[in-house]
């Protein structure tokens, strides 16, 4: 009789085993770092500046650059940004997810062309995003590998309508700069 009640017990009891584990957050240095690049000493930054604020909203740091064209005018910044692995294993990056932020003229394409294209190191395919008349046509670079302390290069065509007005700002674009470390 007692096998029989323990028998019963066994099929409505309900197994639990529990294994405590503890979970601990850490902070680490970024992978990779950003820095102006050298382009940021010509002319006292009037082509390209770079800056970073904290969104309190999103709790991110946002690198800001900023770039100058010419109305009418082709623009080549060769050395705008630099990222920088601080891994002491190789790093892979690619530029991303190109989307416009603001378009503060919108009833005018004002950016009519712009590349923003990983100079160095060499990428063996696409090499560069993409914007036509303010929308992103080209979203997404292939990855290169930067080694431990080397620096890829990033720079910016751009070509800004004739017609646009001076000393104004255009528009924004987000591009982000993905990165993956390696094992």
């Amino acid at each position: 009789m007692l096998a029989v009640l323990l028998g019963a017990a066994a099929l409505v009891a309900t197994v639990s085993i529990i294994n405590v584990t503890y979970w601990y957050v850490n902070t680490t240095a970024p992978p990779v770092t950003k820095y102006v690049g050298n382009d940021t000493n010509v002319m006292n930054g009037t082509f390209v500046k770079a800056d970073w604020y904290y969104d309190p909203n999103t709790g991110l740091n946002i690198t800001r650059i900023y770039v100058t064209g010419v109305p009418g005018d082709m623009v080549n910044i060769t050395n705008a940004l630099r990222v920088c692995n601080n891994y002491n294993v190789p790093v892979k990056i690619k530029i991303s997810d190109v989307s416009l932020l603001q378009d503060y003229y919108s009833n005018y394409n004002y950016v009519r062309y712009m590349a923003v294209k990983i100079v160095e190191p060499a990428v063996a395919g696409d090499d560069q995003v993409v914007i036509k008349d303010e929308a992103a046509v080209d979203t997404t670079t292939d990855y290169v590998t930067l080694a431990p302390g080397q620096c890829a290069v990033l720079g910016v065509d751009l070509v800004i309508d004739a017609n646009a007005p001076y000393y104004k700002t255009l528009a924004a674009f987000q591009i982000n700069i993905e990165k993956v470390p390696q094992s």
